[in-house]
């Protein structure tokens, strides 16, 4: 009777966990990992990263200069693709008109190679960065900061005309839900 009332109690607790649901990207009730870098870092990082360009000397022209994306090493303990991080800045920028990106893909560069007399524009810029981390511990509290820098090159000078540094920080004993 012990061992099957225990039993019992067991399915019940594994039973009641919380069921997958649909969340809000930008919402508040996110998972969030002192183990990783989570979707919500990367549009903290991307957000205030646009913000700041947006307002550069670089933008301020009339034609929208030519961008193109240069290497964003990844030098944390975490494997992601850093187009996430990149999104969140080209595409607002793509879609208002502020910039035009060139595509680097094969498929693009296939194309412009089979289409004679195709003209593919100079990069004007190249968007290059880094993500870093940094770990602490103090007695049972764990706390995991993500660096995350970017620099825009002017491609005929070989200068910086904007550069960007954008910390985010998540301190806790575990992994919790929250933003």
């Amino acid at each position: 009777m012990n061992k099957t009332l225990l039993l019992a109690s067991a399915l019940l607790i594994v039973g009641c966990g919380t069921p997958a649901s649909y969340k809000d990207p930008n919402g508040r009730d996110l998972v969030v990992s002192l183990e990783k870098v989570n979707i919500q870092d990367f549009a903290t990082a991307g957000s205030a990263m646009l913000q700041s360009m947006v307002q550069s000397k670089a933008f301020d022209r009339k034609d929208p200069p030519v961008l193109q994306l240069g290497q964003i090493l990844n030098d944390t303990t975490n494997n992601f693709d850093t187009s996430l991080l990149l999104s969140k800045i080209t595409m607002p920028l793509v879609n208002a008109g502020r910039i035009q990106l060139i595509e680097s893909d094969p498929v693009a560069s296939a194309a412009r190679t089979a289409t004679p007399g195709a003209k593919v524009p100079t990069p004007e810029f190249v968007l290059k960065g880094k993500i870093l981390e940094d770990r602490a511990n103090a007695g049972g509290t764990r706390q995991a900061s993500y660096i995350f820098q970017l620099t825009l090159v002017d491609v005929r000078t070989s200068l910086a005309v904007w550069a960007k540094e954008e910390t985010v920080t998540k301190a806790g004993s575990k992994n919790s839900v929250g933003f």
